[in-house]
């Protein structure tokens, strides 16, 4: 039995044990344990993976659920703030919105509101969250409604053996409404954090999105991101990684309506010997849409980032505009970064253009700073993070700005 096999084996294991539970997550488990059954775990001959091999979890993570614990919570950007431990809701560290028209919902099986599996989603992990999920969150915003405070959903995972906590959030944003939404993911130990998350943004709404995933080095994360934009609705999404283990994200953004805008921008670190795989698909599926994507990611020590851009115009999807530019930095000779931008077009009609480049650190300037009495390590830093302050200086939340500039000096850092 090959890798693929016995991740399947236990991953149906554990979904079988789950799914065997009444209450109001049933049905969603029983979609996702089908889901899994039809579906292969990659291999080395899977081309969405070749680049990235799930040997890290043959530990057996996906046998056991990460436990109970008591823990801190993350950084505190202010506002509504909403704290998963290992998979499950922490009502004590948590702050639970009273704003008019929004409404949180727990995914815990206690209420029949759970929204069904999207069939959107369709690598193995994700079908393994809907098969296996204990707890979760639903956000509606009604119609017309501004969220004046940001909400912050905080995932911790910790485990002092291999084990998975499986995440999920689920965003629902009324016509004409307006929401900040911070997914934050933190965490230490052989953890394997198993995330799922689908936003819908409805006509005419405004989402500006923030993912921050901080984990340990020693941390797995594989995450599914699912972006929905309706007619005239305008999302943005920012993206902050530091690279562990391993690290996967498949994201996939959908323009699904006439006039809809996609803004998305991304930094990504590696260091010592961590993995980072960034899949990002954008589909412009009707006329007139727009989409932006700038991916930067820095690579030190003997760290692999990959990175592989798709903008994919459906036939119809006349006067689409769109462009995806990745800009990656290596910051040392045993560093690695694979970056394939694609565009796949079935429309003349269009305004498209990709572009990646991978690079060294300029000599020059390092140079200058070292003999300013400058040390190599803080030199690297400072050069670094002036590779990536165009995207600092975008971010609109000074909040969270002010967190990540000396966090990513501290990525920077790291052996």
């Amino acid at each position: 039995m090959n890798l693929a096999e016995q991740l399947k084996e236990q991953a149906l294991t554990e979904a079988r044990r789950q799914a065997a539970r009444e209450d109001g997550l049933a049905a969603l488990r029983r979609e996702g344990l089908a889901a899994l059954e039809r579906t292969d775990f990659p291999g080395r001959k899977t081309e969405a993976w070749k680049y990235t091999s799930l040997r890290a979890l043959e530990d057996g993570h996906l046998s056991a659920l990460a436990p109970a614990r008591e823990l801190e919570a993350p950084a505190d950007f202010g506002g509504h703030r909403l704290v998963f431990i290992n998979g499950r809701f922490n009502e004590a560290l948590s702050q639970l919105p009273d704003e008019a028209g929004l409404e949180v919902i727990r995914l815990d099986g206690s209420s029949e509101a759970a929204p069904g599996a999207s069939t959107e989603f369709t690598t193995p992990f994700a079908h393994l969250n809907a098969a296996a999920l204990e707890d979760g969150l639903m956000l509606r915003v009604a119609a017309n409604t501004a969220v004046e405070t940001p909400v912050h959903v905080c995932f911790v995972s910790s485990a002092d053996s291999p084990a998975t906590s499986h995440t999920r959030l689920h965003l629902e944003l009324g016509e004409a409404s307006s929401l900040d939404l911070i997914e934050h993911y933190s965490g230490d130990g052989p953890a394997l954090t198993n995330a799922v998350t689908e936003l819908h943004a409805g006509p005419a709404s405004r989402l500006r999105h923030y993912r921050l995933q901080s984990e340990q080095t020693e941390s797995l994360h594989i995450g599914s991101l699912l972006l929905v934009a309706n007619r005239d609705s305008r999302v943005e999404s920012y993206q902050l990684m530091q690279g562990s283990r391993l690290r996967r994200n498949d994201v996939r953004a959908i323009l699904a309506e006439s006039g809809a805008e996609l803004d998305m921008r991304g930094i990504f670190i590696g260091r010592g010997k961590s993995h980072t795989d960034n899949q990002v698909c954008v589909e412009h599926r009707v006329p007139h849409c727009q989409s932006h994507q700038l991916y930067k990611g820095l690579a030190g020590d003997e760290a692999r980032l990959v990175f592989n851009g798709r903008i994919h115009i459906h036939a119809g999807a006349r006067q689409s505009s769109a462009d995806l530019t990745n800009k990656n930095l290596l910051l040392s000779r045993g560093a690695e970064v694979d970056t394939k931008p694609e565009l796949e077009i079935y429309n003349d009609d269009v305004q498209c253009s990709h572009g990646t480049t991978v690079g060294q650190m300029d000599h020059d300037a390092l140079f200058y700073l070292r003999s300013r009495g400058v040390d190599e390590k803080t030199a690297q830093r400072m050069l670094g993070l002036g590779f990536v302050n165009e995207l600092l200086q975008a971010l609109p939340h000074e909040g969270i700005a002010e967190w990540a500039r000396p966090w990513l000096g501290q990525s920077l850092e790291q052996q």
